[in-house]
């Protein structure tokens, strides 16, 4: 897809952790030439995003004609909005931003005549291969998958995306595994998976669940997002991943980093597991938070979740940083840290 100048460059959840690098990389790569435009909510942490040269526009996936506004003289929408959570009393929220916020963007999309979508999906979208084999993307979606919340509402974004296709938008779909590296929100929060690890760099998780999973740098899922854009084939997705770990070899490696902990690391028992996600539900429940550990999310560390990165290799040339190097760039600051106290 060849490069035109002066045309508009939208990105939704742009206070997120993948739309906030995103915009960056975009001012960067692509400022001179293109409008670059935010799509914002009312009351959101934006102050990081007031000092940069991007168009604010106040809107939210949930109100249609805000989408339209938004969208109006695009060229390029990047949809980096949605909600992530493994509890099912996050039902009502996921279903809202992921799939109905999905389905307002691609009408509005189709409405202003964008030329292009590229959808932020997740591997959660995609069926898990049996037997510890790793997924593709045309992998089937299967039964189970679609009592866990977050991955049924992933799939059927997915389903409006195609829905968009079928009506003439142009839409690619990038599905990052598990996305860890530096830097913030532009809110100032640090992503969950990223702070997970440092829990297990310092010892604060004793065991591991049986299960593993897939992970990729930051840096990589943004060049990723700018890839689908320009070389991607509309209606196709693609997994973006750097490597696959059963959980056993990941607490392993991060705790034998400079710094880490060190200390020996046991499988969790299957009871223990599943006691540990219904106390995280529990912890929720009294406190009106949202669960660190969840019987949804322990269910799916027991499988291996482990995915094949082969089409975005081959079609949009990414060249992956490994998770060695991603891990001892997050860690490095953790030990620095820890050094200077």
């Amino acid at each position: 897809m060849l490069v035109e100048s002066k045309q508009v460059i939208l990105v939704t959840g742009a206070t997120g952790y993948i739309g906030s690098r995103l915009l960056h990389e975009l001012l960067l790569r692509f400022g001179d030439g293109w409008r670059i435009r935010a799509l914002v909510r009312h009351g959101s942490s934006k102050e990081a995003l007031e000092v940069l040269p991007v168009e604010l526009v106040y809107g939210d996936l949930m109100d249609p004609v805000s989408l339209i506004e938004a969208c109006q003289g695009v060229s390029v929408v990047f949809n980096c909005a949605g909600h992530i959570a493994y509890s099912r009393n996050q039902l009502g929220v996921l279903y809202n931003v992921n799939v109905r916020g999905t389905a307002a963007l691609v009408d509005a999309c189709l409405e202003c005549g964008v030329g292009r979508l590229v959808h932020t999906s997740s591997v959660a979208a995609i069926g898990v291969a049996p037997k510890g084999l790793p997924a593709t993307e045309e992998t089937t979606f299967r039964e189970w998958q679609h009592r866990i919340a977050y991955m049924e509402s992933k799939h059927l974004a997915e389903m409006e995306c195609m829905r968009g296709v079928a009506e003439g938008l142009e839409v690619v779909m990038v599905n990052p595994a598990v996305v860890v590296g530096r830097g913030r929100t532009a809110g100032g929060v640090e992503n969950a998976s990223t702070r997970a690890i440092r829990d297990i760099y310092m010892g604060r998780i004793p065991v591991y669940p049986s299960g593993g999973i897939s992970l990729v740098g930051i840096d990589d899922v943004v060049q990723a997002h700018i890839a689908a854009w320009q070389n991607g084939v509309s209606a196709n997705r693609y997994i973006i991943t750097a490597g696959n770990y059963s959980f056993r070899e990941l607490f392993t490696t991060v705790r034998q980093l400079p710094g880490g902990s060190g200390k020996p690391v046991f499988e969790a028992a299957l009871a223990f597991q599943k006691l540990a996600g219904m106390a995280g539900e529990l912890f929720a429940l009294v406190t009106g938070g949202r669960p660190y550990i969840s019987v949804e999310s322990m269910r799916l560390a027991r499988e291996q979740l482990f995915y094949s990165n082969q089409r975005s290799l081959t079609e949009l040339e990414i060249q992956y940083q490994s998770v060695e190097e991603v891990l001892s760039s997050i860690l490095g600051d953790a030990f620095s840290s820890q050094s200077s106290l």
